[in-house]
């Protein structure tokens, strides 16, 4: 078991992907402060569908994150930049007096790379769309992966809104498959 600090967000980054964060909270800007000068990474997991009536409940899964760079934006916000190094399963969750959440988790295997086959060559095909019409989240990957399927798989499921339960269901899996048949039945091809 890892002990590491959590930052819940509503959107998530896995395995190679890359997120640019805003950091204002006090318990955020000391989870940064330290992870930084350990030279450590944080959890990213999703905050629950539900939070008005669970507002401390967060998903089972999540990935460990490293600050790949950091800056001072133009609003006086720091803003951080991370990418996703490993996939975890949460064990065990605590609080500490400023709210910032800790956890036990499990670190799983990586997805295996492969080649996209022809079946679900459309969710490159899209992806790739995405990635034009908006050039900030293009800028964050100079070098992406359209011929991977688990890269591919892994970077919709950063892009659309999930379900923490579907989440855990899809990124617990031990391979890609599974959130390959979901997205080729989440985006349809024929609605181009």
């Amino acid at each position: 078991m890892t002990e590491i600090k959590l930052f819940p967000l509503s959107s998530v980054v896995l395995p190679k992907g890359k997120m640019n964060l805003r950091i204002f909270e006090p318990r955020y800007k000391r989870l940064i402060s330290e992870c930084s000068q350990r030279g450590e990474g944080f959890g990213v997991c999703l905050v629950n569908e539900d939070i008005q009536t669970a507002p401390t409940s967060i998903s089972t899964a999540g990935t460990l994150a490293n600050i790949i760079d950091f800056e001072l934006l133009s609003d006086g916000l720091l803003g951080v930049t991370i990418e996703g190094s490993n996939r975890f399963t949460i064990q065990n969750v605590w609080s500490e007096p400023d709210g910032l959440r800790c956890a036990q988790v499990e670190i799983l295997d990586e997805w295996q790379a492969s080649p996209i086959d022809s079946h679900n060559l459309f969710l490159s095909e899209q992806l790739k769309r995405v990635y034009r019409d908006f050039p900030q989240i293009q800028q964050l990957y100079p070098s992406p992966k359209f011929d991977d399927a688990s890269w591919i798989a892994q970077r919709w499921l950063e892009l659309l809104p999930l379900r923490s339960t579907v989440f855990d269901q899809l990124v617990l899996h031990p391979d890609c498959t599974e959130a390959l048949h979901f997205l080729s039945q989440a985006i349809d091809p024929s609605k181009d």
